[in-house]
């Protein structure tokens, strides 16, 4: 019951539940099928069993199913650099939302928090991927901005960034102003990092490399934090007709 832990919901003090948003990552097999991702593919099957338990009208808790944890002392940036006043920006895609749930909903709690937390989320198709609808307080329209990419008009996360300059900008500047980037798709972070540096461009009339420093700085004074997943150079296997021929360089996801 750490309040500061990201998933804690509201009203879950004593159930001792801990909620967890998985994006499943699969790359391709040298077999020529897909192959899971290690952490992913593992709390999918566990997911998968307690989902078909209860379809059969079996208690989960009697399949004795078990997920190895290991707690940090406040790891998360989220919980580190969290202020109790001062405006909060958070922009996240996918399952990068997931750890800003429970602060909104904290925040909210306080009267001195009012009009001074926005969410932009971005999600592929609001039927299918959008994750907390209706759990973000009474005021979710006013507090909550979602796009979608492949729906609608097809817009971006970080195109949203660019259409609410003003409240970037608002933010960034405002005493204990807070803005946090958190997604779960190669690209996000560094497509959100160039929408921010194209506000600053217009905002502050500076040109990319000046604009650039200025959010470096932020960094530095804990105003802008990132928690996207980064990029790392890997190999994956090319596969013809069935069989493998060679290993091809390419980016995959890491934590």
């Amino acid at each position: 019951q750490d309040p500061q832990i990201s998933c804690r919901r509201d009203g879950t003090r004593c159930r001792r539940i801990i909620e967890i948003a998985v994006t499943v990552h699969e790359t391709p097999n040298w077999r020529g099928g897909p192959r899971t991702g290690v952490g992913s593919g593992f709390l999918e099957r566990i997911a998968r069993k307690i989902i078909e338990a209860e379809e059969n009208e079996i208690n989960p808790l009697d399949l004795d199913l078990r997920v190895p944890m290991f707690r940090g002392l406040m790891a998360n940036p989220l919980a580190r650099e969290f202020v109790t006043d001062g405006p909060m920006l958070l922009i996240g895609a996918g399952v990068g939302v997931a750890p800003f749930r429970g602060f909104v909903q904290r925040r909210l709690k306080s009267a001195n928090c009012a009009n001074k937390v926005w969410v932009l989320q971005g999600i592929r198709d609001s039927l299918l991927d959008e994750l907390y609808g209706g759990e973000w307080g009474v005021d979710e329209e006013k507090v909550r901005t979602v796009v979608q990419s492949r729906t609608g008009e097809g817009i971006y996360v970080q195109d949203e960034v660019r259409r609410q300059a003003d409240l970037v900008w608002f933010v960034i500047n405002a005493l204990d102003g807070r803005i946090f980037v958190c997604g779960s798709s190669k690209g996000m972070g560094e497509g959100v990092e160039r929408a921010l540096v194209d506000v600053v461009m217009d905002k502050a009339s500076l040109n990319r490399e000046e604009a650039e420093r200025f959010w470096e700085q932020k960094k530095s004074d804990k105003q802008y934090i990132s928690l996207a997943l980064r990029t790392e150079l890997g190999r994956i296997p090319v596969v013809e007709k069935g069989k493998w021929v060679k290993w091809e360089s390419s980016h995959r996801i890491i934590r």
